[in-house]
């Protein structure tokens, strides 16, 4: 059964080559036609985007909500084609694909020779935007590891193409070791791991389950800590670097939290179709507290 299923994988693995040696506006066109049966096929997952939708933006009517769900669906059918073709992609992106804004942050941030611990959130158009920072700046990604290793292969042979190497999520020491040598890496800890791994602080106005694992690496790898954030807009994605926070991480480690949910929520506000709203973000409920799910 394992030799059949990554027999298998390799076959589907087929139109995601071809679709990445097509042009980018071409394949992003091929798929975007597909967002509306995306959505009919994903209907858990679309229900969870409308939930999300409605929790982080009560004061929207249920038709600028439905709009903004819609247009998710198709960044999501986009974000398809992008990765296909960042991952098969052959030499460097010019910039018709997009551009970096607020290098001048990371330059200061390195001045001392610190590590750089680069912080973001999830967002559709994020594969684009980390091959177009990669190929300016160095850096080290931290990923979760695919189950199928087919697939997990075909990904981290795709992003070595502009990466010097991916770290998984659950090691620690190689994060740490990158972050003392003065080096950049890249993480997104805008997922609910649980009330163990996590403080609760207010993203959105809601007590939001925020991994305490952004403090402990930037702490460990004596790290100054830069948000950035990858914009989309007219096909273009602008990778919106910010100064460093300051005094991070410091004595309180929700308000520390606090900064980079009100970092991420600002930069959600300006293109909230484009968030990763697929994922139950606020699953995690302080104690007592009923689902909002």
């Amino acid at each position: 059964m394992a030799l059949m299923s990554r027999l298998l994988t390799h076959l589907a693995l087929i139109p995601a080559r071809l679709l990445g040696h097509l042009p980018l506006s071409l394949s992003r066109r091929l798929l975007a036609s597909l967002a509306r049966p995306l959505r009919w096929a994903m209907r858990r997952r679309s229900h969870i985007v409308e939930r999300n939708l409605e929790l982080c933006f009560p004061e929207w009517d249920e038709a600028r909500r439905s709009s903004v769900a819609a247009e998710h669906f198709r960044q999501l059918a986009e974000a398809v084609a992008e990765t296909a073709f960042c991952w098969c992609h052959r030499g460097r992106l010019d910039e018709r694909y997009g551009q970096i804004e607020g290098l001048e942050h990371l330059d200061r941030a390195r001045s001392g020779g610190q590590g750089v611990l680069l912080v973001t959130g999830h967002t559709t158009c994020l594969e684009l935007g980390a091959r177009l920072f990669a190929e300016s700046v160095p850096v080290h990604g931290v990923y979760r590891p695919l189950r199928n290793p087919v697939l997990n292969r075909f990904q981290n042979r795709g992003r070595g193409r502009y990466s010097p190497g991916m770290i998984e999520r659950d090691n620690l020491r190689a994060m740490v070791r990158h972050l003392r040598a003065g080096e950049v890496v890249w993480y997104a800890p805008d997922q609910d791991f649980g009330p163990e791994r996590s403080h609760f602080a207010p993203f959105f106005d809601l007590p939001t389950a925020t991994a305490r694992g952004l403090l402990e690496l930037a702490r460990l790898g004596r790290a100054v800590v830069v948000p950035m954030y990858p914009i989309k807009a007219d096909g273009r994605v602008s990778v919106h670097i910010a100064p460093a926070f300051e005094d991070f991480p410091g004595e309180d480690p929700v308000a520390d939290l606090s900064r980079y949910n009100r970092f991420l929520e600002a930069r959600i506000r300006t293109a909230p179709a484009q968030y990763w709203w697929l994922h139950r973000r606020f699953k995690s409920r302080p104690e007592g507290g009923p689902s909002l799910y």
